[in-house]
């Protein structure tokens, strides 16, 4: 929504993006009685947040409780610091997953968002992977709708361009939109544009690890270009651990990017394996996120694979990181229709050896691993003898089959500028900068580093949201 050229030039608050940490720390403010303003680069509202499936990882919910599951702060803590290692803030996570029933969970309920299933993802003791209907975009349509509410104007293709400061304080943002340049006068500013998955070139600055793979695809956001990251290192603020990029295992070329940069991020498909430039499964597929997904991924030849299913699964398939294919109501049939015709990464086979001659594979290897799985399907058993994967709800690949190249997917930045429990933005001496806070994906999710190295499921989402409430909260407390 642009805001008519009438609009005041002087807020309590302005916020740089629209994703749900800049939602949610609008609303916190704009409920506590602050003139709100909120800045948003693109043209439409939402950042990576209205492409992200939204699950959140959160504890001891009414959810749970109601499947009989029992859960804690310290149980899910400890399982948040194996996965993450020793770089996870576990101080910002212990807060996190202690308010995360509240903070989260219920305010969202209390917003009209229901939560429809659990889920317990690679890492987890406990099933607490919170899945929201609608995914991230119905809950970016209702913080929305709840900002228009309290009278808050969301400027979209409006850059902001620098900080203006009095005194070594903040006092307000120029941008530049449709209108023209133009300075806002702010009480403070918060910082929430996510992060710079967007831009490979900037990946690879940041993470060594990742310049030596053939290829990188860029998922998340197209407009996650580490504008905010620029906009804070101008004014001396500190980053922490900018190496620490989550990378999916389940990427693919987006065919509409002329660049190539670009990925799309694989879903739907019930009885998947996975096969090696050598023709063999190398993984349990069941664990397909960003952790031993993708570090099973970057040790095979080429660091790529083809993902094999049934064909008569593709109207099933879910291609995310770009609405044009779907959402959350399911696939667009044309859309599908063109990408399978367009994708250079696609093939198609009556049968494992047809497919892997279309593949380019070694056909009595394809064939060994397909009827491998077949057998393994067919003799009843719990596991996979091969990768241990549970077979329960799985069926046997057979009639035509179908293979999507696999390579690795940047999908999040789960390191940022540093911030203070109150979310100031922090100097390298540990100074807050006056009147600037920063919260969601530019600070890592929360503080700079709540997850480490490494992120179980679900600390994506929840913990962006939260920082923006607490953003947004300490603006209202500090100006009363």
């Amino acid at each position: 929504m642009n805001t008519p050229r009438s609009t005041p030039h002087t807020f309590d608050l302005v916020v740089i993006g629209s994703g749900v940490a800049g939602l949610s720390a609008a609303v916190e403010a704009a409920e506590a009685g602050l003139t709100v303003h909120v800045l948003e680069a693109a043209d439409t509202v939402g950042g990576a947040s209205v492409m992200s499936g939204a699950a959140c990882f959160i504890v001891d919910t009414p959810l749970q409780r109601s499947q009989g599951i029992t859960d804690s702060v310290g149980l899910a803590l400890d399982d948040w610091g194996r996965m993450g290692g020793p770089t996870a803030d576990l101080e910002w996570a212990g807060r996190y997953i202690a308010d995360s029933a509240r903070e989260v969970y219920q305010w969202l309920v209390d917003l009209g968002i229901e939560w429809q299933a659990l889920d317990q993802p690679e890492g987890n003791s406990v099933p607490r992977w919170h899945v929201p209907t609608g995914w991230g975009r119905r809950i970016v349509e209702v913080l929305e709708g709840r900002v228009q509410e309290l009278g808050v104007a969301i400027r979209t293709s409006a850059t902001a361009e620098e900080l203006c400061f009095s005194a070594g304080r903040v006092t307000g943002v120029r941008i530049r939109s449709a209108e023209g340049a133009q300075t806002l006068t702010a009480g403070a500013v918060a910082v929430c544009t996510g992060g710079f998955i967007g831009r490979v070139e900037k990946v690879l600055e940041h993470a060594p690890r990742l310049r030596d793979l053939p290829r990188v695809l860029a998922g998340g956001s197209p407009t996650a270009v580490g504008l905010g990251h620029d906009l804070l290192e101008s004014c001396g603020a500190h980053f922490t651990h900018l190496d620490h990029i989550w990378v999916y295992p389940y990427g693919t070329p987006d065919p509409s990017d002329p660049s190539g940069a670009r990925g799309l991020g694989i879903r739907g498909v019930t009885t998947e394996i996975w096969l090696n430039t050598e023709g063999h499964r190398f993984h349990d597929e069941s664990l397909r996120g960003g952790f031993s997904g993708t570090n099973a991924l970057l040790v095979q030849p080429e660091r790529t694979a083809w993902l094999v299913f049934s064909a008569a699964e593709a109207d099933r398939v879910m291609l995310i990181d770009n609405e044009y294919y779907g959402t959350p109501a399911g696939p667009n049939p044309e859309a599908m229709k063109k990408y399978w015709a367009e994708s250079a990464h696609v093939r198609t086979g009556k049968g494992p050896g047809e497919l892997a001659r279309a593949a380019g594979l070694p056909e009595e290897a394809v064939i060994g691993a397909v009827g491998a799985f077949n057998s393994a399907v067919r003799s009843g058993a719990d596991k996979d003898p091969l990768t241990g994967r549970h077979l329960a709800g799985l069926h046997e690949l057979t009639g035509e089959l179908a293979a999507v190249q696999l390579f690795p997917m940047a999908q999040k930045n789960l390191g940022g500028v540093r911030t203070s429990p109150d979310c100031e933005v922090l100097t390298a001496s540990g100074e807050p900068i006056q009147g600037l806070y920063a919260a969601g994906e530019v600070a890592g999710m929360a503080g700079g580093h709540i997850n480490g190295r490494a992120a179980l499921e679900g600390t994506m989402f929840g913990p962006c949201l939260y920082s923006g409430r607490i953003a947004g909260r300490t603006v209202a407390r500090r100006s009363r």
